[in-house]
């Protein structure tokens, strides 16, 4: 049975200043996508897998991912709107598909690129082709995307380690349906609620709750085939916004709906358990300070390129000169202005310079420095950690400045922070240093956790803060907690 493949992952923060365009997609089609991605912790490579497995024939049609950032510019989405129905219309006939997608991406004028490119799929092949979607957990799950789509699953970790994973169980649901010939239907609650991300972790607290329920509901009723919990990452402004609970089963199997009432009344109950403390950058570095050890890792998630984020923050490194100026820090900004200024000079001459606030000029300000420049690199590193381990990246033309014994890695594109291959490919030892800056509300716990002396949260304005009041949401439909006073009934 010919089975179609696509995979195509960006997620949109709408208040981020730089359009996401369609060369950083780095699309690849056919047998080029399969090179690329075959053998990654990626979904592409889980549905590879597990058709090899079935002895069924994939239809390798598209890949592409780009770093998140703000919303794709109007006329690239259209492009790559044109570019998946030109795919699925020279597939030829097609016995099922699986999807990839992030499910928060936006474009200038549409607030669901997701759902577009299903309706653009469903007119090549028709409403009965079997399709399934897998949707990373900080999706916008919208009505679109459960309607066009048979089933829509979601990763069951954060940080985010099973991606290969997520993808053979879309295969194994594919399956199921095409050898059953059964139908598949996914009921989901929408709950209105957005949370910071910073306590979305799986492993335990409440999003370990709410999936436990979930999948002890399943132990019982087997014939609910799958659960999700979206968590939605909370830097879109969009109407139809917020939190939700996915249950995939057999068309009209009321099992499905009774667990999806059960999951979200739980979600809602634990919504204050989500909320998380900060500390200032002062406080951060005093309380850095007072560890035994390290590195000892300060999160500064306002600013992370994997929440959408320009990254031009240089407020940690600001607090760095003024109150530890003497300990042996390592920290990443991206300024392209700094990058260019440099790119001719030798390693091991000084520098002044102005750095941060190139990107972001509501929250950030620049700062003037003066240092060594020690190396310079075009900035290309493989992925190393569980997230989307094998996977070639790059973050453009990079060079390290030393300010005493601070490291400051400076590129012209945004970095995968949560991979601790940013500094490593500089040549930089984390082991050996005191204070190691990270830009990410979470996923960075997957590979530094083992590695840190401790972890701190720290408290900077930026544009995927986690202090969900303070957004400027103008779109967001209300009430929605915690900005307003909700009172919230599950109805499905």
């Amino acid at each position: 049975m010919p089975i179609a493949i696509g995979y195509l992952s960006q997620e949109t923060n709408s208040f981020s200043p730089v359009n996401t365009k369609l060369r950083d997609f780095d699309l690849c089609f056919g047998d080029t996508a399969v090179a690329r991605l075959k053998n990654t912790n990626t979904e592409f490579a889980g549905f590879l897998d597990i058709l090899a497995d079935q002895k069924q024939e994939p239809v390798p049609l598209f890949a592409g991912w780009a770093i998140p950032g703000g919303p794709v510019a109007a006329q690239d989405f259209s492009h790559i709107r044109t570019l998946v129905r030109d795919q699925f219309r020279q597939a030829g006939r097609l016995d099922g598909v699986l999807l990839a997608f992030h499910g928060a991406m936006c474009a200038d004028g549409s607030d669901d690129c997701e759902g577009s490119l299903l309706e653009v799929i469903r007119e090549e092949i028709g409403q009965s082709v079997p399709l399934i979607l897998t949707l990373d957990l900080h999706a916008n799950v919208t009505r679109k995307m459960v309607t066009l789509a048979h089933a829509v699953i979601g990763y069951k970790t954060w940080p985010h380690s099973d991606m290969h994973e997520t993808g053979r169980r879309a295969g194994k649901l594919l399956m199921y349906s095409l050898r059953e010939k059964i139908q598949l239907r996914t009921a989901m609650q929408k709950i209105p609620m957005i949370l910071p991300a910073e306590n979305m972790l799986t492993a335990a607290g409440p999003m370990f709750e709410v999936f436990k329920l979930g999948e002890d509901f399943r132990a019982e009723h087997p014939t609910v085939c799958e659960v999700s919990v979206f968590g939605v990452q909370p830097w879109m402004d969009v109407s139809e916004m917020g939190c939700a609970i996915a249950t995939v089963a057999a068309d009209g199997d009321l099992s499905a709906l009774e667990c999806t009432r059960r999951m979200a009344q739980r979600f809602w109950d634990l919504r204050e358990a989500f909320q998380v403390t900060l500390l200032k950058p002062k406080e951060a570095i005093e309380a850095a300070l007072t560890i035994a050890g390290g590195p000892v890792v300060l999160s500064e998630s306002s600013d992370s390129p994997t929440a959408g984020s320009p990254g031009d923050s240089a407020d940690m490194l600001k607090a760095l000169l003024e109150y530890a100026p003497q300990v042996l820090s390592v920290l990443w900004v991206r300024d392209p202005g700094v990058v260019e200024s440099t790119w001719q000079r030798l390693p091991g001459e000084r520098v002044e310079i102005t750095i941060g606030g190139c990107y972001d000029r509501v929250n950030r300000r620049p700062i003037r420095i003066g240092g060594t420049l020690q190396s310079k690199s075009n900035g290309d590193y493989v992925l190393k950690g569980k997230f989307n381990k094998g996977l070639a990246t790059s973050m453009g033309r990079t060079v390290v400045i030393e300010i005493g014994p601070i490291s400051v890695v400076v590129s012209e594109g945004a970095a995968v922070m949560v991979d601790p291959e940013v500094f490593r490919s500089q040549g930089i030892h984390l082991e050996s240093r005191k204070i190691v800056v990270v830009k990410s509300p979470g996923m960075f716990r997957m590979e530094y956790g083992p590695i840190a002396a401790a972890i701190f949260m720290v408290d900077t304005p930026g544009i995927s803060s986690a202090n969900i009041r303070e957004v400027p949401y103008r779109h967001v439909q209300r009430p929605i907690y915690p900005l307003d006073p909700v009172q919230f009934d599950v109805r499905l």
